[in-house]
Formats: structure tokens, sequence, C-alpha cells
């Protein structure tokens, strides 16, 4: 079983129904949701999706997320860390606060970050999955 790490951008597609980045990325999210992946859901993405459902810029809130982690062991969320925070500011390429600790929680957890950011996407601290 393989494990992955997803960033704001890509769940919140996921639970809006979008194509969230390409046909390998939703054939991993389909495999999950068959119970052949997990996916690792950073506090902080969690975090910022209540931020921008309160702001009314994505029809997604905080419950979404919490009935998918509630709902299936597939789905995980890995709480902020000191572990995770300390990968994260060795993250010298990544300068936005929330992407270095998304990009640091893949780094932590020595796992593929799933995402479509291009700033992540050039990182050399964090594999991302294309």
């Amino acid at each position: 079983m393989n494990k992955y790490v997803i960033d704001t951008q890509a769940i919140i597609k996921f639970l809006n129904g979008q194509k969230v980045i390409n046909d390998n990325i939703d054939q991993i999210l389909k495999m999950t949701d068959e119970g052949k992946n997990i996916i690792i859901i950073p506090s902080v993405v969690i975090f910022e999706i209540g931020y921008l459902h309160e702001k009314k810029k994505i029809p997604i809130s905080i419950a979404d997320v919490g009935k998918i982690i509630n709902s299936s062991v597939n789905y995980v969320e890995e709480k902020l860390s000191i572990n995770i925070i300390k990968s994260a500011f060795e993250i010298t390429d990544i300068p936005e606060l929330h992407d270095k600790l998304i990009a640091g929680t893949a780094r932590y957890l020595n796992l593929p970050l799933i995402t479509n950011d291009p700033v992540i996407l050039q990182s050399s601290f964090v594999e991302c999955i294309k």
C-alpha cells in the first residue's frame, strides 16, 4: 500500500469532484477510495480549507475533510509537530509558510507530495508526484 501527502488545492479539487491534476494522480486517489493507498492530509491543509471556506473562496469546508477522515482509514490527518516544523524550516526553496509546512510534512514523513504548485514542484527538498 502506497502513502502520499496531499496539498490544499489538490484535496479541494478532489472533494469538489474535479480532475485533481492529471490522470496519474486521479488514479492514485481512485485507488485510495478502493482501499489501496493512504492519503495523508496535513493539519495545515485543513486550516487553509477552513480559512478559504470562511472567506467564501471555496465550497469545501472543514466538515467535508472531516467526513473523509472519519469515514475511511485511507485518509489520515497528520498533525503539525515540532519535527515537521523543523523539517519545514530546513526547506530553503519554498518561501510561503503554508506551502513550506505542507512540504515539510511530506519531507518529514519521507513521502511523495501530490501538488500542482509550481514552486513546490521545483523544490529540491521534496519528492512530488507528477
